[in-house]
């Protein structure tokens, strides 16, 4: 995978720390993909997860979801409906904390955004096979709020979101499918409920391990999860100043983030949500 450096001075005088001034980052993709990823709202990445690393992640998934077989099987009954989403995956299994700073992702994001970023979650989502073409997801968009017409100091709320698929992504598992450009939309809205095809839209098929990246206002759904079981995770970095995602209720009280950030350095603080901001 080819890379390249960008070097980013953050001009705020009241940081006098040479790493809080000066972030030297080897980005893990070409400046050409990254205007590509600009200008269409998705970047694929395939295999970033193979053999030993990408069974932990599977095994530790499971594991979840069998602690979580309540919530699961009530998921998995719903004829149609989104399956099984667990949040707040880096508080319950250590796994998923090694995410934090998982550079193939971290690096395009502050490439993307600026160093200063800040981890939004890390969820899950399962889908379960059925022949009622259950478990697959309307149009929709991950952070929708814009005004109409536009503010003068309009600010546009970004977010990258790593769709990684756990299990091979095809028409049995259900494609991914989005519009490419649609994150720059700004005078229109996804339709509400909606499963149907739309002319511009261009459905996604990768092998297990790989991520699909995408701005968190891309147009895009999930075909229906047919013959087998589909398990993907959710990594996502906005802003430091962009509020934590609402969803998923609140924060696990004993979560494995709470005695990380005890022994925590100023990077990963930042990314944990302390700082990086003001």
């Amino acid at each position: 995978m080819s890379q390249h450096q960008i070097d980013y001075e953050v001009l705020n005088s009241r940081s006098t720390k040479e790493n809080e001034r000066h972030w030297s980052l080897q980005v893990h993709a070409t400046p050409g993909e990254l205007q590509a990823f600009d200008k269409s709202g998705y970047l694929v990445r395939e295999k970033l997860f193979q053999g030993h690393d990408l069974k932990r992640l599977r095994n530790a998934l499971d594991r979840l979801e069998e602690r979580e077989s309540e919530k699961r099987d009530n998921a998995a009954s719903n004829k149609r409906g989104w399956g099984f989403i667990p949040r707040y995956l880096m508080d319950k299994e250590p796994v998923f904390l090694e995410l934090l700073k998982f550079q193939p992702v971290l690096s395009i994001a502050r490439a993307m955004m600026g160093p200063l970023v800040r981890l939004r979650g890390l969820s899950a989502r399962i889908s379960y096979p059925g022949e009622d073409r259950r478990h697959q997801t309307p149009w929709h968009q991950h952070l929708r709020v814009v005004s109409n017409p536009l503010p003068p100091w309009f600010s546009r709320p970004h977010c990258l979101d790593a769709l990684i698929y756990l299990d091979d992504l095809n028409l049995d598992t259900g494609p991914v499918s989005i519009v490419p450009g649609s994150h720059h939309w700004l005078d229109r809205e996804v339709p509400t409920d909606t499963y149907e095809s739309i002319t511009e839209e261009v459905e996604i098929c990768v092998p297990a391990g790989s991520a699909v990246l995408i701005h968190g206002n891309l147009w895009h759904r999930a075909l229906p999860t047919l013959k087998t079981k589909r398990r993907m995770l959710i990594l996502s970095y906005t802003p430091t100043w962009l509020r934590k995602s609402p969803h998923g209720g609140p924060q696990p009280e004993d979560g494995l983030t709470k005695s990380f950030l005890e022994e925590a350095d100023q990077e990963e603080q930042m990314l944990l949500g302390v700082g990086g901001y003001s």
